[in-house]
């Protein structure tokens, strides 16, 4: 598996893993929902740069 595709999903994973440990109390999503989205750019962004990385070293 590409570094492009496995690291993004790590750090997606990790910080979907943050959001779920307050996930007990009520609408613990909405007060979270800027960070989620955050974490979803970043690693979109984290994405598409490693695999351009990877197409310029080939």
């Amino acid at each position: 598996m590409k570094k492009s595709t496995w690291l993004p999903l790590a750090l997606a994973l990790m910080g979907a893993a943050f959001y779920i440990n307050y996930g007990i109390e009520y609408n613990a999503w909405i007060k979270n929902l800027p960070l989620i989205i955050i974490d979803v750019v970043i690693c979109v962004a984290l994405f598409f740069a490693l695999r351009k990385k990877e197409e310029y070293k080939k």
